[in-house]
């Protein structure tokens, strides 16, 4: 993913919009991007500002960085679904194979 591609993934990133695959390019760019980082950070703290702002909730304030780390986690646990997921299909088609 090059910069105009993530740069068009802020908003969706911060909408909990992008797929499992999009969101592990998006991180990795970030990660290896300082330009892209620090351009997300202020996208992030404006549009989330703005969002605290007009909702006037009572919701606690979630930094970028700390929004990064979640969706970090959310795919460490995308994954190991996935891989369970693998496991629990072969499982059942070898024992498929030896009913046969």
């Amino acid at each position: 993913m090059d910069c105009k591609e993530v740069q068009k993934k802020y908003i969706p990133f911060i909408d909990n919009e992008l797929r499992a695959g999009e969101l592990e390019a998006f991180l990795r760019h970030l990660e290896e991007c300082q330009d892209c980082r620090e351009e997300y950070d202020i996208y992030y703290t404006m549009i989330m500002g703005m969002r605290y702002l007009e909702e006037e909730s009572e919701k606690n304030w979630i930094d970028s960085e700390e929004r990064l780390c979640i969706a970090q986690e959310y795919l460490r646990r995308h994954h190991i679904i996935y891989l369970g997921k693998l496991a629990f299909l072969a499982v059942l088609c070898i024992g498929c194979m030896f009913l046969l």
